[in-house]
């Protein structure tokens, strides 16, 4: 399989980034001139957003000249936002992004945005005759967050590593889980600090409390950080309660 150019726009719309002109050099420091904002400028391991032309005309990290020049790099200058290290960059490259478009079809099916909440309801046959109803509420999600949280791992469990290909090699399917749960009673945030990526074994684990989260357990990157009060309430709350 070819390697994928990556470029500022590809970059921009695979994080969620929201800027109106993207431009990538692989080391960053040296770009082509931004025309319109907010822009960002991203290099192999994150990027910085410049809101204004102001903000950007007046930096004091920049040589604004024909071209953009960044003597120390974009990852030097304050408010830099690191995605991923650059082997997991070059890694998406190669299998992730050329199938990004395919993967919101391979996702759980996603409830309407005017339903927040859905109800699955699960029969299970017990001895052939008989039969137990058990309703689970949960409210069934495929957001830019649950996305962003998806392709900053590279589609692999945060818990396990695993990665699971489920098309031609180069597409994978994992699932975002929020530690204190969307729905009623819990009312967690959707928020990244409550979000981790997990495969669907561990899902159904943490969802039923058949498994405490460790911290230090999960594999985390610079960028992604975990809030200590949502792993406290999913051991003290979902663990020991359910």
């Amino acid at each position: 399989m070819a390697e994928v150019e990556l470029s500022g726009k590809r970059l921009n719309e695979l994080w969620g980034v929201g800027a109106r002109h993207a431009l990538y050099r692989e080391d960053g420091k040296w770009y082509h001139q931004l025309q319109t904002f907010p822009g960002a400028l991203f290099d192999a391991n994150g990027f910085i957003v410049l809101r204004t032309e102001n903000e950007y005309k007046n930096s004091p990290h920049f040589q604004i000249k024909k071209d953009l020049h960044v003597p120390n790099g974009i990852s030097s200058i304050p408010g830099y936002t690191r995605v991923s290290e650059k082997s997991q960059m070059m890694a998406f490259s190669q299998k992730v992004i050329e199938s990004f478009a395919y993967k919101a079809q391979s996702q759980v099916t996603i409830a309407p945005e005017n339903v927040s909440q859905s109800s699955i309801l699960a029969v299970i046959d017990l001895q052939g005759t008989e039969r137990t109803e058990q309703r689970v509420d949960r409210i069934i999600r495929d957001t830019k967050l649950s996305q962003n949280i998806k392709i900053l791992y590279a589609y692999k469990c945060q818990i396990c590593a695993t990665s699971i290909v489920i098309r031609d090699g180069i597409t994978f399917y994992i699932e975002a889980h929020h530690i204190k749960p969307l729905g009623s009673p819990h009312k967690g945030p959707d928020v990244l600090e409550n979000v981790i990526c997990v495969c669907p074994n561990h899902h159904v684990q943490l969802d039923y409390g058949a498994i405490k989260l460790r911290k230090t357990e999960l594999y985390l990157i610079d960028s992604h950080k975990i809030n200590e009060e949502y792993i406290e309430y999913h051991n003290k709350i979902i663990f020991k309660n359910y």
